[in-house]
């Protein structure tokens, strides 16, 4: 803990305080996370739901304009729209990664108001490094240690979402070259 000191006097509440604008910017972070993975699901959600109505309306003009359509043109719309649902379900899980932030974002920030609550408690070092520990060990998902490590290095949340966004690049691309990870 470079930024904690166990000393009382006003260096050390200056060092409190920057710890706690550290953690401000976590969450903001985090919230920031958030919303990009909630945009980013809504445009996939958007985009599939659009091709599974054009799918749709490619399988009935099959079927209307040449009742005796061969089957596997109508099995390939078929085979095209499971994948766009697959897609949308992928998209859906959003709300699940937003739910779990949002309860860390929750949980942390009550944990800090606590913290902060009482002058006694306010330059408690264990009480910090329990801060701390109880933050990273919540964080299920590898994003969010990623963000956590870059803030808590000194990263402003701006930069965290940099670093986020080009792991994000990153993944899209080590998927794209075939390293394709099942999620269900």
């Amino acid at each position: 803990m470079s930024k904690l000191s166990a000393t009382h006097d006003r260096d050390s509440e200056l060092n409190f305080r920057s710890e706690t604008t550290t953690l401000l910017a976590l969450s903001i972070a985090q919230i920031h996370m958030s919303l990009t993975e909630g945009d980013n699901s809504i445009n996939t959600l958007s985009a599939s739901f659009q091709e599974l109505a054009n799918i749709c309306l490619n399988v009935e003009k099959v079927a209307e304009n040449n009742p005796t359509a061969k089957m596997t043109d109508i099995v390939d719309q078929v085979g095209d729209m499971s994948e766009q649902i697959n897609s949308a379900i992928m998209a859906f899980q959003f709300y699940d990664r937003l739910c779990q932030r949002m309860e860390h974002v929750a949980t942390s920030l009550e944990d800090l108001s606590d913290l902060l609550a009482k002058d006694e408690r306010f330059t408690d070092l264990e009480g910090w490094i329990h801060l701390r520990d109880t933050i990273k060990k919540q964080y299920t998902m590898k994003e969010e240690h990623l963000m956590f490590e870059s803030i808590m290095q000194g990263s402003t949340a701006h930069e965290a979402m940099e670093l986020y966004k080009k792991s994000l690049l990153e993944n899209k691309k080590s998927d794209d070259d075939g390293d394709d990870i099942e999620l269900f």
